[in-house]
């Protein structure tokens, strides 16, 4: 069992890559090969199963299921990484300049995060959904303005162990300011961190977007997303349409499955490449 973990844990980089790369590719370039009416209901096909015409069958609105979570997967995939990107840049920042700073400044910067996250991020995200008309570019920059708490602390104590390294002194000492430090040695020096968490930033977006969709504070009609989805396909579960609500159940766990296989790799692959 033992070898066979082995494998298994060095296999999954690769596994999460060709995962997410398939599941792009179904999203984004899916439509182009199946192509399927997403913007005009059609009533007369609401809630057919499983068949020729519709391989994933039709939901409440007559929407080929299928072709539906193409659409609805794209949508998840960009406000995912949009807000993991947002996340993690905002993260950086902050972290950076309160581990390098030190002092007064880091004790209130830390505060403020600290405050942060004594706060639900998923109740802010509900609270600034219901204040604003919800959108692509809304949800990713609400959702990366509530999930960056965690990059700050993680680039924080990145930041402290660096600013104790002879060239960060050196470069001090010869008069470079605390921006110029900070962004161009600091952060690019700490990039391993950075993209590491930017990964599991964008599985954790993925997983909020589902969330609020659920909710009934997704993105409006004809839009959709995984989310949206499954919180139509759960009022029709006990009339036996599992077709609603697998195809996305599954989708979800697999994108985010596939993105967490691939952080995992690139940790285990930078944390190597800081021992040599």
């Amino acid at each position: 069992m033992t070898v066979l973990s082995r494998v298994f844990a060095r296999r999954t980089p690769l596994i999460g890559a060709i995962l997410l790369l398939l599941v792009i590719l179904f999203c984004f370039f899916g439509p182009l090969l199946y192509g399927t009416d997403q913007s005009h209901t059609d009533l007369g096909a609401a809630r057919l199963g499983p068949g020729s015409s519709h391989p994933l069958g039709t939901d409440d609105l007559g929407y080929d299921v299928l072709g539906r979570l193409m659409v609805a997967g794209r949508t998840s995939l960009i406000i995912g990484v949009l807000a993991g990107l947002i996340a993690t840049a905002i993260g950086a920042v902050w972290g950076a300049l309160a581990g390098y700073t030190g002092g007064w400044l880091d004790t209130v910067l830390m505060r403020v995060v600290d405050t942060g996250v004594a706060i639900p991020a998923l109740f802010l995200l509900l609270v600034a959904a219901t204040l604003v008309t919800p959108s692509v570019g809304v949800l990713a920059l609400i959702i990366g303005c509530v999930s960056w708490l965690v990059p700050a602390r993680l680039m924080r104590a990145e930041t402290v162990s660096l600013r104790e390294r002879d060239y960060i002194r050196a470069i001090t000492v010869l008069g470079a300011s605390r921006t110029r430090v900070v962004f161009r040695h600091v952060i690019p020096n700490a990039i391993g961190t950075v993209v590491v968490n930017a990964t599991f930033q964008i599985a954790d977006a993925i997983l909020l977007v589902a969330y609020v969709s659920f909710l009934g504070l997704g993105v409006p009609a004809p839009d959709t997303d995984w989310g949206a989805m499954l919180s139509k396909g759960i009022t029709y579960t006990f009339d036996g349409a599992w077709w609603l609500i697998l195809p996305p159940g599954i989708a979800i766990v697999l994108v985010v499955c596939a993105i967490n296989f691939l952080g995992d790799g690139l940790r285990d692959a930078f944390a190597v490449k800081g021992r040599r």
